[in-house]
């Protein structure tokens, strides 16, 4: 196996044999103590309810083979990170606009992440993938959410994308 990164709050491993990744989180204690007290769904736990969440939207995400509270085994999807994809197809504005449709379509259903940003997003067969779930989370209550996600796309991707993802939100309402 292989390390292909390493965070503070996760590692990832690539296992060729198998053509699979391997995440295992490693939380900070305060967060530990809120999936212990039922505050917050452990990471892998989370992982596994957004993905069914998301393909009850329609949303493509990555096959899991396994999970456990602190870990998660993936199939290999053999795509390619939509930053890097889009560096080197500049013009395909369709693949804008399907990241547009699928981010718009997250927070009107009430599906926020902190980073919506490009990397955390792949490209197959010119359909977009959502990654990195552990930190999604649906919610009931709250709208303020939204806007959180919103604003920190700023800086992270360009802002006639935010708009037109405002603008949707907004006629949607």
């Amino acid at each position: 196996m292989k390390i292909i990164s390493e965070q503070k709050r996760s590692l990832v491993y690539f296992n060729e044999e198998e053509n699979t990744f391997i995440k295992i989180f490693k939380p900070k204690f305060l967060n530990r103590l809120k999936y212990l007290f039922r505050f917050r769904k452990y990471p892998g736990d989370n992982f596994f309810y957004i993905s069914k969440e998301l393909k009850k939207l329609e949303i493509k995400t990555v096959e899991i083979l396994s999970y456990s509270h602190y870990k998660v085994i993936t199939k290999n999807i053999h795509g390619t990170p939509l930053n890097i994809y889009l560096e080197k197809n500049r013009d395909n504005n369709e693949i804008i606009q399907k990241y547009i449709y699928l981010v718009t379509k997250l927070l009107k259903n009430n599906i926020y992440s902190g980073d919506l940003s490009f990397d955390n997003f792949f490209v197959k067969n010119n359909e977009i993938i959502v990654i990195d779930l552990e930190d999604y989370r649906k919610v009931k209550f709250f709208k303020r959410d939204r806007k959180e996600a919103i604003r920190r796309l700023y800086g992270k991707i360009n802002e006639d994308i935010i708009e037109k993802i405002e603008n949707n939100l907004k006629n949607s309402l």
